[in-house]
């Protein structure tokens, strides 16, 4: 994913890092990616946003909202992938120590 589907022109410093993070996390070959590194990111971005939220004023919170809601669809998107990928691995190493069973016999 790139850092540049992460942030909008509302994007505060803060949170721009958090999602340069985010994107290098998501960049990163399945295999090496770190499921709880991904998560601890992406549960600090969502605290990050909310305290936004919090701090703006109510039309800048509806611009932001907006804004945040299309990168969150993103994400959403993102995280199913990962979890189809961890899937697909699992159901492989599962058939695969079934064919050394097999094999053994």
């Amino acid at each position: 994913m790139n850092v540049d589907k992460l942030n909008h022109s509302l994007t505060p410093l803060f949170l721009s890092k958090i999602n340069a993070a985010i994107a290098v996390c998501a960049a990163a070959e399945p295999a090496a990616l770190s499921t709880e590194r991904f998560h601890h990111l992406i549960t600090l971005r969502h605290s990050l946003v909310l305290r936004e939220l919090r701090r703006l004023s109510e039309d800048a919170r509806s611009a932001f909202a907006e804004k945040e809601l299309t990168i969150n669809r993103e994400l959403e998107a993102l995280a199913l992938e990962l979890k189809l990928a961890a899937k697909e691995e699992i159901v492989g190493f599962s058939r695969a120590q079934k064919a050394v069973k097999r094999y053994k016999k």
